[in-house]
């Protein structure tokens, strides 16, 4: 910044999620919290674009999600 110089301001919207045809908030990584959950269970890349396999993958995901559901009642 030079003498006299005020800083640039820029204005930021709101970040949306990077998954494919996502229009919620980003929460963390760039990603909302649901697309981010899928992208630590590896259904997405770090692109937001869905991975070869996401088919058998969501069918583990939806497995693990409904023993969770059963682990937090007990």
């Amino acid at each position: 910044m030079g003498k006299g110089n005020k800083p640039e301001i820029v204005a930021v919207g709101a970040v949306h999620c990077k998954c494919e045809g996502c229009k919620k908030p980003e929460a963390r990584f760039t990603f909302c919290n649901d697309h981010y959950e899928w992208f630590k269970f590896g259904l997405i890349t770090k692109e937001g674009k869905k991975v070869g396999d996401f088919d058998k993958k969501y069918g583990h995901y939806e497995a693990y999600q409904d023993k969770q559901k059963f682990y937090k009642v007990a």
